[in-house]
């Protein structure tokens, strides 16, 4: 009986010890960032980044956008890295109109709202999961939980008070909380080395917070 207990001690002290799987550490260049996160995954995923495109604000500010997708046979994740030709309004109002209106687009009846810390940044994290009136075509089942997140890389608070970047994140994904709670930690966006040079007071500054 001693030895059999001893034996099952030993078994549980070699599980204990087993160091936990590690996650995938992703990093490489989106366009003029360069970016790096973990996936705390054992599923196979493949990492897409697409050809670039570009467009206009309603307000006019230019704008050059880069999508990068996170994808797996169950799970999606979807990463838009947006460019300003102007520094736009980041404070945590704007990302939460952003992150909002993300959420309700994507079947959301009243979406959960998260103030956080993003990558040593203020951001908006939200979620919802999915009811059985918006299950689309068949991919996700009812209770699925959609999250989404939104920052700027780059935002600084200017000298009248506002906080504004070039640069902004968005990310939607139908992963599991696990998965992407640990890609939000991780993130971390290196923006174009310009863009991070001391405030020049004759920078135009754009006074919309309208951000496509």
């Amino acid at each position: 009986m001693a030895r059999v207990i001893r034996e099952q001690f030993l078994l549980l002290l070699v599980l204990c010890l087993v160091p936990p799987a590690l996650a995938a550490h992703e990093s490489g260049p989106v366009g003029p960032y360069n970016v790096s996160f973990d996936v705390n995954t054992t599923m196979d995923y493949k990492v897409i980044v697409e050809p670039s495109s570009s467009g206009q604000t309603s307000m006019g500010v230019d704008f050059v956008r880069y999508n990068m997708t996170i994808d797996s046979e169950d799970y999606a994740a979807w990463l838009v890295f947006t460019r300003y030709e102007e520094p736009m309004v980041a404070n945590i109002t704007a990302n939460e109109y952003i992150i909002y209106s993300a959420l309700i687009d994507s079947g959301a009846d009243v979406p959960n709202l998260y103030q956080v810390e993003m990558d040593g940044q203020p951001a908006v994290v939200g979620n919802f999961r999915f009811q059985r009136q918006f299950l689309g075509e068949g991919r996700y089942q009812e209770g699925d939980l959609v999250v989404a997140a939104a920052y700027s890389p780059d935002a600084r608070l200017y000298e009248d008070g506002s906080y504004r970047g070039k640069n902004d994140f968005r990310i939607i994904s139908t992963y599991p909380w696990e998965i992407i709670r640990d890609l939000l930690y991780t993130l971390h966006v290196e923006v174009p080395a310009e863009d991070r040079l001391p405030i020049k007071l004759s920078n135009p500054i754009n006074e919309s917070s309208e951000r496509n």
